[in-house]
C-alpha cells in the first residue's frame, strides 16, 4: 500500500545545511522534498508554481528573507503550512512571524531534533515552536500591564486558565491533558475567548497572550 507523501519545499542559502535537512526529512517514509531553493526569490517562484504541502524556510536568505517569502506564499496559497528556521531568539521577529500566519518556528541549532515533530504538528493544523524558543520567550516576558487587563476581566475563570496555558506556548492537546478536558472543550474555549477579546486570524490568541499576559 502506497503512503501518500507530504510534499515539502526547503529553502536555505547554506548548501551543507540544506543537504543535511533534506537527508533528515527523506529518512521519514511519509515525507518527500520536492523542491529546494538557496534564496528567497526562487523559493517564492517554486512555491507558487508547484503543488506543495509545507514550506520550510530559513529566515535569513538573499533575494527575500523567510518572512517575506512566507507572506508571499500565504497570500496566494493559504493552505500551505510554513515552518520558519532561525538562528536568532528574537521576540519581535517571532511576533511578526505569528502575525503573518506561520505554523512552525524552529531554531536551527535544534532543527535536526525538532523538524520532524514540527512537520507532524503543522500537518495536523497545529502550531509548533521549538521548546528552547518557548523557554527563552517565557524567561524574557515583557511584564508591563496595560488596557488588556480590562479585556481579560471579561473572561471566565476557565477561560483565564486556558489563556495562561496559551501564554506558556501549550498546544490544544497539551492544555486538554493538563486540565483533564477534551480537545474539543479547549477549542470551544479558544473560540469564545477570541470573540470576547475581538481577536481574529491565525495565531491571534498566542500573539495576545505573549504580549499581554504575565507568567
Amino acid at each position: 500500500m502506497n503512503i501518500e507523501k507530504i510534499k515539502i519545499l526547503i529553502a536555505d542559502d547554506h548548501p551543507i545545511f540544506l543537504k543535511g535537512l533534506q537527508e533528515v526529512l527523506e529518512d521519514a517514509d511519509n515525507l518527500e522534498v520536492v523542491h529546494k531553493a538557496d534564496n528567497g526569490t526562487d523559493a517564492i517562484d517554486l512555491a507558487l508554481k508547484n503543488e506543495i504541502d509545507i514550506a520550510i524556510l530559513d529566515i535569513d536568505m538573499p533575494g527575500a528573507n523567510g518572512l517575506q517569502v512566507a507572506e508571499q506564499i500565504l497570500a496566494k496559497k493559504p493552505g500551505v503550512a510554513i515552518i520558519l528556521l532561525t538562528m536568532h531568539k528574537a521576540k519581535d521577529t517571532f511576533l511578526k512571524a505569528l502575525e503573518i500566519g506561520i505554523s512552525g518556528y524552529v531554531l536551527k541549532e535544534n532543527a535536526v531534533v525538532d523538524i520532524i515533530s514540527a512537520i507532524s504538528a503543522v500537518n495536523k493544523f497545529q502550531s509548533y515552536i521549538s521548546p528552547e524558543m518557548s523557554s527563552y520567550l517565557l524567561n524574557n516576558k515583557n511584564r508591563n500591564r496595560n488596557d488588556s487587563t480590562l479585556q481579560l476581566e471579561l473572561l471566565t475563570p476557565s477561560e483565564k486558565k486556558i489563556m495562561e496555558k496559551i501564554s506558556q506556548y501549550k498546544s490544544t492537546k497539551e492544555i486538554a491533558e493538563e486540565l483533564f478536558v477534551s480537545e474539543k472543550t479547549v477549542s470551544n474555549h479558544r473560540m469564545n475567548i477570541a470573540k470576547k477579546l475581538d481577536l481574529s486570524g491565525k495565531n491571534s490568541l498566542l500573539r495576545f497572550a505573549i504580549e499581554h499576559l504575565n507568567s
